[in-house]
């Protein structure tokens, strides 16, 4: 065999190796699209104001702090000016509010559940479960979305800034939740407005 066909086989040996394992790269148990996807634990929901990583961090006491990033994409400043929660098996939960009216600017990312933006349902939110949350804006109207409530000790460390980490209805930033009067013989309400609970702050 002369010197030039070896060559010339060796260089296609070499060809048909490399394409092999460039091939090899998108097909093995290693290849990206066949990697086990976590998502984020959240859920999300889109519309004129965006909910993001949206979720109820349980607290020790029973009650369940909502944790969310909101965008507001329209051209005006908004308002979140209630939050209702309904459990698994359809009942209205209790919310409690923030003292003060949560303010979403435009086109600003806000996140909400720290310590003066904390929306928190009392009791009958059981991590592991999810709920019906509804926020009403005071321009954009309803936003619902299901959510998912998680225990926040499974999570260490990742909810240290969610209000009522320390085991408690954080009672210092939160009002009061104010029921709507009922239709004739209907359960009344308890979705939460932020700023109207009682506003005292003295011991």
């Amino acid at each position: 065999m002369s010197s030039v066909r070896r060559r010339r086989l060796s260089a296609a040996s070499l060809a048909l190796v490399a394409g092999l394992a460039l091939s090899a790269c998108g097909t093995g148990f290693g290849a990206q699209s066949n990697q086990v996807y976590q998502p984020a634990v959240g859920a999300n929901a889109r519309g004129d104001i965006e909910s993001q990583n949206t979720l109820l961090v349980g607290n020790e006491d029973g009650s369940a702090t909502l944790s969310a990033a909101l965008l507001n994409t329209t051209d005006d400043d908004e308002t979140i000016t209630s939050v209702a929660v309904t459990g698994a098996d359809g009942e209205s939960l209790t919310v409690r509010a923030p003292k003060s009216a949560v303010k979403l600017p435009s086109d600003v990312l806000i996140t909400i559940g720290g310590a003066s933006t904390a929306f928190v349902v009392t009791e009958g939110a059981e991590p592991g479960a999810y709920v019906k949350l509804t926020y009403t804006f005071s321009k954009s109207g309803d936003l619902t979305i299901e959510v998912p409530v998680v225990a926040r000790t499974e999570h260490a460390g990742e909810y240290d800034s969610v209000a009522g980490g320390d085991g408690l209805v954080p009672n210092e930033v939160s009002g009061d939740a104010t029921p709507t009067a009922p239709a004739s013989s209907a359960a009344p309400s308890t979705q939460a407005t932020p700023g109207t609970g009682d506003e005292d702050d003295t011991e």
